[in-house]
């Protein structure tokens, strides 16, 4: 019941990134906003949560886990209230913003609990695939639910899903959420970064890099050089999405087994195939020419997240988990972040579609393999 409770809090906080993609152009009608308003809705988010993890990580391990666990959940369900029945754009973009803040305090306060509750590492490592893997359900999950509450019960109804889940996790989690005491001696001291921490976080970050890139580069050549719908589209993704979900708690049974080196070198090598077969997309081809790169994509990061994760903090003590946590979600989300703008980059200053693909697939190759030399140096 705890690892579902906080499968519970991934899952929130990956469903409000992909959610309320849907909703942009109903809360840009509903609130007469402009597109950057609207963009803002989405950039505000994820800007606070990149920017807070870190410290949100850190704090865990000075005042306890369980205290940073409640507080997200209940910022993170105050924040969906207010965005819910935000009059104007700006209330909805600063409710946003609290979003994020109750975001970065889940996101590295869930993991660092299961760091704490699982001591023996093949149990943690199982742990951590099934949250990982229900982080990627959410993203899955969200474009379809999205689409579904604002047909049905209009934009606001994306924000507000969350309170009933909230508000059975909130008192659920005040009851089996562990008190652990914190040995401020322990949090205050010195800590040595290890080339293995480093790695596995370097790995994580080129992982965001490519995947979320290529995600981004996949959807752009749907929609505007295939003119597919958003929801074809979306359907079209799930290649890419479904194995995101489904090869978690699997990725962590065999990182529980025969240590993360494995899962990442597999999941690794498989990105590199999968950058590779945008070679093979020409001006003329048709969705069938993308679907070995979403499944060598899906079925690679499927590998290779829940590995990374344990990798690094499995790297740390257990007493400096939310620091762990905290490094590795940041290096995830920030570097992310860089490879959205980069491969977008890329696109629109080629001369062609295809060309760019091109480009990035030769370039997203180059990195997976560079990831591939990093594993083998650093991870064990």
């Amino acid at each position: 019941m705890l690892l579902a409770l906080l499968c519970v809090g991934i899952f929130l906080v990956q469903l409000d990134v992909t959610v309320v993609n849907v909703a942009l152009p109903a809360i840009r009608t509903g609130l007469q906003t402009s597109a950057a308003g609207q963009q803002w809705v989405v950039s505000g988010y994820m800007i606070v949560l990149a920017g807070l993890l870190l410290v949100c990580g850190a704090l865990g391990d000075r005042i306890g886990h369980r205290r940073i666990v409640l507080a997200g959940l209940a910022v993170f369900g105050g924040a969906s209230l207010v965005c819910g029945v935000a009059p104007n754009i700006e209330l909805l973009l600063a409710a946003r913003a609290l979003q994020g803040v109750g975001a970065a305090l889940l996101l590295p306060g869930t993991l660092a609990v299961i760091t704490d509750q699982y001591a023996d590492k093949a149990a943690r490592a199982r742990a951590v695939g099934i949250w990982a893997g229900a982080g990627a359900l959410a993203l899955v999950a969200g474009p379809m639910l999205g689409g579904a509450l604002v047909s049905g019960f209009g934009w606001r109804a994306v924000f507000l899903i969350n309170l009933p889940i909230i508000a059975a996790a909130l008192p659920l989690a005040w009851r089996i959420v562990p008190r652990r005491s914190s040995d401020h001696r322990e949090a205050g001291r010195r800590l040595r970064l290890g080339a293995d921490f480093i790695g596995a976080n370097v790995v994580a970050g080129l992982m965001n890099l490519v995947g979320l890139g290529t995600l981004l580069a996949l959807t752009l050549y749907l929609q505007e050089h295939l003119h597919q719908s958003a929801l074809r589209a979306g359907l079209e993704l799930l290649p890419v999405l479904l194995p995101l979900a489904v090869l978690g708690p699997v990725s962590g049974r065999v990182t529980a087994r025969y240590g993360p080196r494995l899962p990442m070198s597999f999941g690794l090598a498989l990105g590199a195939i999968g950058s590779l077969s945008l070679l093979a997309v020409h001006p003329n081809s048709r969705y069938a020419a993308v679907i070995p790169v979403e499944l060598c994509l899906g079925i690679g990061m499927g590998f290779l997240t829940a590995a990374v994760v344990h990798a690094a903090i499995n790297a740390l003590p257990p007493e400096r988990a939310g620091l762990a946590s905290g490094v590795n979600n940041t290096a995830r989300q920030a570097v992310g972040a860089v490879g959205i703008a980069v491969y977008s980059a890329v696109l629109s200053h080629s001369r062609g579609f295809a060309t760019g693909l091109h480009t990035l697939g030769w370039l997203g190759c180059a990195l997976w393999v560079l990831g591939l030399g990093i594993t083998w140096l650093t991870v064990e």
